[in-house]
């Protein structure tokens, strides 16, 4: 089975839309989202709507998810971000609203788990290196881990032969074996990057697709129209250095 993986769309209409044409056109039948729908942006409502509405669906929320319902404090957030959660705090709709406060930051199936983060804490911890990877080995029991939060399209898994070495890839546009244990996929943590505002100097947008029979992921850079997805931030009064960094990819 194909799935369709992705993350922090935060709130960028025309990368998502994007991102789910392309996963139509390839003929996904499932979708993954590891959070962070909203924040930055200026079309949250309508970039909920489109997610809601995806079959065989699994998603999580994101650290900016739950600072957008009030449940993540926004003391650690800079200004930028502070200013667009209060921003998307006034325009969600009330359907949108109920939905973000019915997701978790973590979920756990029979195939995979997802983590917005990291497992250990999966709204906050950014998993960037192999000694966080290690260490948070011991909180999943299903592989692959999908997670987002950093932006940046990561692998994460045991050198071949054993434990002792942590490889850590930075993804780009071709297919990644898996590795395989009995009954399934052994330990691998996987970042399809940004829908919605890559950090990694590539402006377009990043997911990736999932290939259960061939036990393979591959990140997907996808273009999109960036100067109107700038023009909605600032005619939305957002703040203007969230136009600005989408053409730089970070």
């Amino acid at each position: 089975m194909l799935y369709g993986v992705f993350s922090d769309v935060h709130s960028n209409l025309e990368a998502l839309s994007a991102v789910l044409d392309y996963f139509e056109d390839i003929g996904v039948g499932g979708y993954l989202c590891c959070g962070d729908l909203v924040g930055y942006g200026a079309d949250p409502d309508a970039c909920l709507d489109r997610v809601r509405a995806l079959p065989n669906l699994s998603v999580i929320c994101g650290n900016h998810d739950l600072a957008t319902i009030g449940r993540l404090d926004l003391d650690w957030f800079n200004q930028y971000a502070r200013a667009a959660v209060y921003w998307t705090r006034e325009r969600l709709s009330p359907a949108n609203r109920t939905f973000l406060e019915g997701l978790t930051a973590r979920l756990e199936t029979a195939g995979f788990t997802l983590a917005h983060g990291s497992p250990r804490n999966p709204p906050e911890e950014y998993l960037l290196s192999a000694a966080q990877f290690r260490d948070n080995v011991p909180f999943v029991r299903r592989w692959p881990l999908f997670v987002g939060h950093s932006h940046m399209p990561l692998l994460f898994r045991f050198a071949a032969g054993g434990r002792d070495k942590v490889e850590t890839l930075f993804l780009e546009d071709r297919e990644e074996a898996l590795p395989r244990a009995e009954g399934g996929f052994g330990p691998v943590a996987l970042n399809p990057g940004s829908v919605g505002q890559p950090r990694d100097q590539d402006r377009r947008a990043a997911c990736a697709v999932w290939d259960t029979e061939k036990g393979t992921f591959r990140v997907c850079r996808l273009p999109y129209d960036v100067p109107a997805t700038q023009a909605k931030i600032r005619a939305a009064g957002l703040p203007e250095y969230l136009a600005l960094r989408l053409d730089y990819g970070q």
